[in-house]
């Protein structure tokens, strides 16, 4: 009979001399230790995993929302001409440029 299963009987148990019981929970410790190391390893590598791929959708998500500096999507300028337009009150203009300046609209 194993260490182990005199462990599992409260009876034997009860019997076992203290060298035996010492001897059984440091089995039932080391178990436990290297369990626990290895469901701890696993979660670790599965949220590894998640940052990889999280971090992966991120940076594209990043490359397609960047506008290099001095350059506006086409998008926002017809927004921007459309507003100065309604603020002039539909009178003809030519936009030469647009460009943010600082300290406002933030």
């Amino acid at each position: 009979m194993s260490i182990i299963e005199k462990m599992q009987d409260s009876e034997i148990l009860a019997s076992l001399p203290m060298g035996e019981k010492l001897s059984g929970a440091l089995v039932v410790m080391v178990l436990g230790m290297a369990t626990c190391l290895i469901v701890l390893t696993i979660i670790m590598f599965v949220v590894k995993l998640m940052h990889a791929i999280m971090s992966r959708a991120e940076k594209k998500a990043e490359k397609a929302a960047a506008v290099p500096a001095g350059e506006i999507d086409p998008e926002t300028a017809a927004a921007i001409v459309t507003a100065v337009s309604e603020m002039e009150g539909g009178k003809p203009f030519k936009v030469r440029s647009i460009r943010q300046v600082e300290g406002r609209g933030k």
